[in-house]
């Protein structure tokens, strides 16, 4: 060792059993090494008497499994600086480690690991030796706890923060403490403000401070005091599908409790229970801030719901609760529907469930009845979900006698119950005398025509409702005519579903001629209605006259040519029309050139879906030749319509001169490496588009380069879909060398099943995160 040596790294070699032979002349001031046995640590004191600062990953007080008792060691005065990075050391031992140090200035503790738990109890800190501490000006620590372990026990927080709030530690020392709870990595810190040591500079967490009981919930670095004005502008917290469980909420609401700034929380699609329910309903009870919570696709039942109930009849503040396919039953129901009664700030409430799922909330006949008496009193509650809840007439009679009377709700969620015609009877009746709902959404129940007609009848007396959604029931075309019938004389409903039922061409001529008088619908779904071409000819028909319909949807029915041609002639004398969704028709290239003809003449039309139709090579001329002339249009989806390579050069033509679109959907065609390159090609003179979808089209790598080398030069395109090409590992570099150029790209989808390999997609995703 030369004795003229001033600073030595010897970072990961440990000072064991080993002797190193220090110089007796030794000038060492800095010295980092690993791994330090307890005795060698004094002897690097005694040998080093120049030594002002010391970092070691751990000083081992256990050599041989034996522990090490020695007397009050020989003082060394020319430490100033001591740092250990792994710190697993009791009280006792830190208290040993200083002892030999009487100029010790600064002490820095470091430890990552989950041996560290012991620090996140009172009683450690309460063991120190606050003699030695007192000479130390600087104390800076950062330990972190990982709570994933099923076993881990509750750490109470409050109470060890009441340790650092003492005057020793706030007045005479002042060294700030903080904990927080990082849901992301699902960490619990424990750390000195501001604190330099650790490298976690941005990670959102909750935090209290020694210095007051609020809760802020910041991304403010470590490194850094507390900044008030900075966390007042974090308000929303998401953490869906992070696998958290009651053993996490717990730490959540902590930090909720007193937090003063979080208005929206998203804890959807975990694994939280009855217990964790708890947590965060006590935590509510003080909360002054939060507006909506999140709880949807979680497992909690009718505990957990009674818990949140309670909850509400205290908090003042939450306005929109959500609790979707949970595992709540009438019980649970019953406990919201007593809350109700007092409550006055939940607006929404949804306790509804999702057909696809298993684990459903099962509300039911005594749920709706519980629910129906709260609707009778609450006069803030504005919406209310209670999709596929197990509800047949029963229960329907009993929502309708509560809507009867209440005056706050004004929509009601209700797909996939089991009302049938009678349930239909006992909300059209409701509906004659309510004069707050504006919505209602009764999808997939059973509905046939005599329940379509006691809602017409309502129709002709009801002022409020806009919105009537009566998708997959089994409406005919008598239920139609009793609709259409309605819509002569209605002057306010603006929306009206009837898609997945069964109306016909009989039926579409009833709405058809309803749609010459009626002024206000402005929004009409036929989807799946078995609407062939004559039903086709009438619509188009009242199209012509119609000036207030704006979106028409319809998908799945069988027009043929001549209701396309309608269509089309209808399209270019429309002046209101601005969405058309017109996807899995069979159009082919005949249908599609007749649309395309009316799309020249047409000045209102902005949106048309017209995926899955077959059009091919021509129908993409036709279209690409309308596009040319065409001034408004702003979104065309062409996904899955056999189009290749030739199709793409007649749309990458009208590319070069249209000045409207902005969204252009190629999904699922056949277009390859060179249809792309005529797309790539258009884009360099485009100044329009922003959003393009090619994926599934077998570009390739080439084809890969060919959009790269448009992004270069490119100002508008924002959004690019790729996804499922084969690009592979040296398309996604083209991308990723055209990104550095590129300013206005704003998500590029490449990721998905294109061979790129997973280091390169890290390394790519780390150089920009607009690579997904």
């Amino acid at each position: 060792m030369r004795a003229n040596l001033q600073k030595l790294y010897m970072c990961h070699i440990d000072y064991m059993e080993e002797h190193m032979p220090w110089s007796d002349q030794c000038s060492l001031e800095h010295l980092s090494i690993g791994n330090c046995v307890y005795s060698k640590y004094l002897l690097i004191l005694r040998q080093l008497p120049k030594l002002r600062t010391l970092v070691m990953q751990n000083c081992i007080m256990n050599e041989k499994n034996k522990a090490v008792v020695l007397p009050t060691p020989t003082i060394y005065c020319s430490l100033e600086s001591l740092t250990i990075d792994s710190y697993l050391c009791t009280p006792e031992q830190l208290k040993l480690i200083l002892s030999p140090i009487s100029s010790l200035c600064r002490l820095r503790l470091v430890s990552i690991f989950d041996l560290s738990e012991p620090v996140f109890h009172r009683s450690y800190w309460e063991q120190l030796d606050y003699g030695q501490m007192l000479k130390i000006d600087r104390f800076e620590f950062f330990f972190s706890y990982n709570n994933n372990h099923i076993n881990r026990k509750f750490i109470d927080f409050d109470f060890l923060i009441d340790s650092f709030r003492t005057p020793f530690w706030l007045n005479e020392k002042q060294w700030f403490v903080s904990w927080a709870y990082v849901p992301i990595l699902n960490e619990i810190w424990l750390y000195t403000v501001p604190n330099p040591i650790i490298d976690q500079r941005s990670a959102l967490r909750f935090e209290i401070s020694s210095m007051g009981n609020t809760s802020r919930l910041t991304e403010r670095p470590l490194n850094r005091m507390i900044d008030h004005a900075l966390d007042q502008t974090l308000t929303t917290l998401v953490l869906l599908q992070k696998d958290i469980r009651d053993a996490h909420v717990q730490y959540i609401a902590i930090g909720l409790k007193n937090n003063t700034t979080l208005i929206t929380m998203d804890l959807s699609h975990n694994a939280i229970r009855d217990v964790g329910a708890q947590d965060l309903a006590n935590a509510l009870r003080n909360n002054t801030a939060l507006i909506t919570l999140n709880l949807s696709y979680n497992a909690i039942g009718d505990v957990g719901a009674q818990h949140l109930s309670d909850a509400l009849r205290y908090n003042k503040t939450l306005a929109i609760l959500s609790l979707n396919c949970n595992l709540i039953g009438a019980l649970g129901t019953q406990h919201f529907s007593d809350a109700l009664r007092t409550n006055n700030s939940l607006t929404t409430l949804d306790i509804g469930s999702d057909c696809s799922k298993n684990a459903n909330n099962t509300i039911g006949n005594v749920g709706a009845q519980h629910l129906s008496g709260a609707l009778q009193n609450n006069k803030t509650l504005t919406t209310l979900n209670l999709n596929y809840s197990r509800i047949d007439s029963v229960g329907a009679q009993h929502l309708a006698d509560g809507l009867r009377n209440n005056v706050a709700l004004t929509t009601l969620h209700f797909d996939g119950n089991s009302i049938e015609d009678l349930g239909a009877q006992y909300f059209a009746d409701a509906l004659k005398t309510n004069t707050t709902l504006v919505t209602l959404n009764l999808e997939w129940n059973g509905i046939e025509n005599t329940g379509a007609q006691h809602l017409a009848n309502a129709l002709q007396h009801n002022k409020t409702l806009t919105s009537l959604n009566l998708y997959g029931n089994k409406i005919r075309k008598a239920g139609a005519q009793h609709l259409a019938d309605a819509l002569r004389n209605n002057t306010t409903l603006t929306t009206l579903n009837l898609g997945g039922n069964l109306i016909g061409d009989s039926g579409a001529r009833h709405l058809a001629d309803a749609l010459t008088i009626n002024t206000t619908l402005t929004s009409l779904n036929l989807s799946a209605n078995k609407i062939e071409t004559a039903g086709t000819q009438h619509l188009a028909d009242a199209l012509i006259e119609n000036t207030t319909l704006t979106t028409l949807y319809l998908e799945w029915n069988e027009f043929g040519n001549a209701g396309a041609k309608r269509l089309g002639d209808a399209l270019g004398a429309n002046k209101a029309l601005t969405t058309l969704i017109f996807q899995m028709n069979k159009l082919g290239h005949v249908g599609s050139e007749y649309l395309a003809h009316g799309l020249r003449n047409n000045i209102t039309l902005t949106t048309m879906i017209l995926y899955f139709n077959r059009i091919g090579n021509t129908g993409a001329k036709h279209l690409a030749d309308a596009l040319r002339i065409n001034k408004t249009l702003t979104t065309l989806n062409l996904r899955a319509n056999d189009i290749g390579e030739t199709g793409a050069q007649y749309l990458a033509a009208a590319l070069r001169v249209n000045k409207a679109l902005t969204t252009l959907n190629l999904d699922t065609n056949d277009i390859g490496t060179t249809g792309v390159q005529y797309i790539a090609d258009a884009l360099w003179d485009n100044r329009t588009l922003t959003s393009l979808n090619m994926s599934n089209n077998s570009i390739k790598a080439n084809g890969a380069q060919y959009l790269a080398d448009a992004l270069r030069k490119n100002t508008t395109l924002t959004t690019l879909v790729l996804d499922s090409n084969k690009i592979e590992d040296i398309g996604a570099k083209h991308f990723a060398d055209a990104l550095r150029y590129n300013t206005t790209v704003e998500a590029l989808n490449i990721f998905l099943l294109n061979g790129i390999s997973s280091d390169v997609q890290k390394e790519l995703k780390r150089q920009d995160n607009r690579i997904e």
